[in-house]
């Protein structure tokens, strides 16, 4: 009896739960529309708050000051890493442009197999003939040095987060922030303490680009098991033997990843660093912009997402392990592996084969004979030397040929024959044929037609609209909602958080340029999940349609953003609509991905049975997968929320408004309060849908029990 009781209590309260939410949501909904009908100004918060709280003032009184007594420091630091900077710059400048491509497509070679090493050939050749081999090279200078140093830092922080909770505990919420905040936020401070030009410019990519590589270091390091630890520990080893012989080697795997993260988050900012004076393929894109040369504009957009597709393959080739094919099966060098079981493919491959074995055969031939002789020669000193030095070379005899081969093309360069830079009479110019089909496009009366019907609607029916109500909407309404909902799905404490973050944004006078970014923000999410769903989807069912989803994925997100603004300013011009476009465009592939991994991972078992009961394929997607892949489909809120706030900070530069407008505007008055205000704007709004939409991922998998 007690049991049934407690089953209709536990019944009445989900229906109660069940109905009391939408109640609410509904009357909050008709109380907003009511308070906006009535507003006849856009909601500004009180003058008595916005006058008191001096947050532009103070931070301009906080640079004038650091600037006065402690500029000498930021000098200095600056001027060590300008150093380090122009050094590597020359360096690849001046080297003649065969050893450049030597340096890239050897070592692909070695560790991608020769479809990497003809890639990387393919795009370094791309640099020199639409001529941007000099900026190529300065956005290479810019990029290497600041991965360094970020690896070099992050490493050694990820090494202490491991080994201490305490410090853990503390990096958390640091890394954290660094990673909801904008990019162009970094280079505001990076420019007023040092300067313009390549060393803020390195510098404020190194701590953007730093987050991954300390979180996977971490993490890396954490996942070696006790055992391995313990059966060290037992020989004798000390806490740092095991660290760097045992717990290090284990993590390389994630540390490369995070490597591999920290180069593509290194690439994206480096390019918007043109706006802060460094050099590069940015500041050509840039300069292309500005002119409406879209032809140019797309030559340096290629060659930004050449170089991120190129890095991006290589650091995941140099980080994978090796994979053991079967004994019945050949190795394949160009072709994809799966195409082993066709005789074709297998003649096709069997030349690479042979020459393969020819070019291992002379390398390790080479290679011996050189190690034979400088054994003779160190046997002199220590014979046990000799020995492992000749058997150290033997083994590694196609890196040490790549360094002779590299030592050879720059003596050949040095005192044969100067190669010099890359030829002129190799010009492949795509400008020209991209700007007249552009032009041809646009002036085309039905693409104009129906580019003029979508923007017209976009903005009239959904970008408007909402922008009119948030900004008319009372901000003590806004802020009630976003701390109830706060309260609602993580707690008291980030209600209480949520209700500070928001006064601050309205303390510092940007409230209504908030609200047109959240507008933004909102609508370019929901059409995310209009469009990118639906792709999803689709690439869950169409094995075939996945994979070319996949390969079109992968280019999207490893292109930096600064690149979409340039095919939306293509074809729609500039204002509000284009800058929704390309927020769009940049923000959906997480939604899409995330789509098809929800719908993946539901067990086969659910559909065979909701089949076996009489159910449609629409059916069984609506009732059992959609419902089982909320999770997923949360997380990919998440993400392309996230990724849509960090569009906003480059969405101006095409006719955004919002606080990004802000940022640009502040950074033309030298106005670092106000720029900086509008940045951390920006990343607070972010933090607070972060952790709401993450409270509900958590609430939607303990309820599914994953």
């Amino acid at each position: 009896m007690a049991l049934y009781q407690d089953i209709n209590k536990q019944n009445l309260k989900s229906a109660y739960s069940g109905y009391f939410i939408p109640a609410i949501i509904i009357v909050g909904i008709i109380i907003s529309l009511i308070l906006v009908s009535f507003g006849k100004e856009k909601s500004e918060f009180p003058e008595f708050i916005t006058d008191a709280f001096t947050f532009t003032a103070w931070v301009n009184q906080g640079e004038d000051y650091l600037k006065e007594h402690y500029r000498w420091i930021t000098r200095l630091i600056a001027s060590y890493v300008k150093a380090g900077y122009f050094m590597f710059e020359d360096f690849l400048i001046d080297s003649s442009w065969v050893f450049i491509a030597a340096l890239l497509v050897i070592p692909s070679l070695a560790f991608g197999g020769i479809r990497l090493a003809i890639f990387m050939l393919l795009g370094t050749l791309y640099w020199g003939m639409v001529g941007l081999w000099e900026s190529a090279m300065e956005t290479l200078a810019l990029m290497g040095l600041s991965v360094f140093l970020s690896v070099a830092v992050g490493v050694i922080l990820g090494v202490f987060c491991a080994l201490s909770d305490r410090f853990e505990r503390g990096m958390k919420p640091v890394l954290d922030t660094m990673q909801v905040m904008p990019a162009f936020v970094y280079l505001i401070p990076a420019m007023f303490f040092f300067g313009i030009g390549g060393a803020p410019a390195i510098l404020a990519t190194m701590i953007y680009s730093m987050p991954p590589i300390i979180r996977l270091t971490n993490l890396g390091i954490r996942q070696v098991p006790d055992q391995t630890i313990e059966s060290a520990t037992s020989f004798g080893s000390s806490k740092s033997q095991v660290l760097f012989k045992v717990q290090i080697p284990l993590a390389l795997p994630s540390i490369m990843m995070g490597v591999n993260q920290t180069i593509m988050m290194a690439l994206a900012l480096v390019v918007l660093a043109t706006f802060i004076g460094a050099q590069g393929l940015g500041s050509e894109i840039w300069v292309a912009i500005r002119k409406l040369d879209v032809g140019a504009a797309m030559e340096g957009g290629l060659c930004v997402l050449l170089m991120a597709i190129m890095f991006d393959r290589f650091s995941k080739a140099f980080s994978k392990e090796s994979v053991t094919l079967p004994a019945d099966s050949q190795k394949f060098y160009l072709l994809p592996q799966t195409l082993d079981i066709y005789p074709i493919a297998r003649l096709f491959e069997k030349p690479f084969h042979y020459i393969h074995f020819i070019f291992a055969f002379i390398f390790s031939g080479i290679v011996r004979i050189f190690s034979y002789c400088l054994e003779q020669a160190l046997s002199v000193l220590n014979k046990n030397l000799a020995v492992s030095v000749s058997q150290f070379l033997n083994l590694h005899y196609f890196f040490i040929t790549g360094i002779l081969i590299l030592v050879g093309i720059n003596l050949y360069d040095t005192h044969i024959m100067a190669i010099g830079t890359f030829p002129e009479s190799w010009n492949l110019s795509i400008r020209d044929e991209i700007a007249s089909g552009v032009k041809a496009l646009t002036v085309n009366p039905t693409f104009i037609s129906i580019t003029k019907a979508i923007r017209s609607s976009v903005v009239i029916y959904l970008l408007r609209p909402l922008d009119m109500y948030l900004t008319y909407l009372p901000y003590w309404f806004t802020i009630g909602t976003l701390v109830l909902i706060s309260w609602a799905s993580v707690g008291f404490r980030f209600a209480i958080t949520t209700l500070v973050l928001l006064i601050f944004i309205g303390a510092c006078g940007i409230w209504i340029e908030a609200m047109i970014t959240l507008s933004s923000v909102l609508i370019s999410v929901l059409l995310c999940f209009v469009i990118g769903v639906p792709i999803g989807i689709i690439a869950s069912y169409n094995p075939r349609f996945k994979a070319v989803n996949e390969v079109v994925l992968d280019a999207m997100q490893t292109l930096p953003y600064f690149c979409y603004l340039i095919p939306v300013l293509m074809f729609f011009g500039g204002g509000a609509f284009s800058a929704l476009l390309a927020t769009i465009i940049y923000s959906i592939p997480p939604i899409i991905r995330l789509t098809v991994l929800g719908l993946s991972q539901v067990s086969v078992t659910y559909s065979e049975v909701s089949t076996s009961f009489g159910g449609s394929l629409i059916q069984t997607l609506r009732k059992v997968k959609f419902p089982l892949a909320v999770p997923s489909l949360v997380m990919g809120f998440n993400q392309t929320v996230m990724m849509a706030f960090a569009m906003q900070i480059v969405t101006p530069l095409i006719g955004g408004k919002g606080l990004g407008l802000e940022v640009f505007n502040g950074l033309a008055r030298s106005d670092t309060g106000r720029s900086l205000a509008a940045g951390i704007g920006i990343c607070l709004l972010a933090m607070i849908i972060d952790r709401i939409s993450l409270a509900w991922t958590k609430k939607q998998r303990d309820a599914l029990g994953i």
